[in-house]
């Protein structure tokens, strides 16, 4: 492909990029909304530091991260019941 057909598929395509890039940046946003929601709610319930610890790195925004990431969110929705009965 030469330039001048990279910019016409580019201007083609102009509206589907800019949805698809909001549609990134919110899914991004509620990513950092919940998990720094689950960090509160660790540092209030008293949990564990290595569950804390990975928290904090997972707000490193890195694709294999992000991984981390969501994983330390399913974790903290089944512990924090665990916690709460325990208290």
């Amino acid at each position: 492909m030469d330039q001048s057909s990279m910019i016409n598929l580019f201007s083609e395509n102009f509206g589907m990029i800019i949805i698809a890039l909001f549609f990134i940046v919110s899914l991004l946003i509620l990513y950092f909304v919940l998990l720094i929601k689950a960090i509160l709610g660790m540092l209030k319930h008293n949990a564990s530091s290595v569950l804390l610890t990975f928290s904090f790195i997972s707000l490193i925004p890195f694709p294999l991260i992000l991984i981390l990431g969501i994983m330390v969110l399913i974790i903290w929705h089944f512990h924090k019941k665990e916690l709460i009965k325990n208290h």
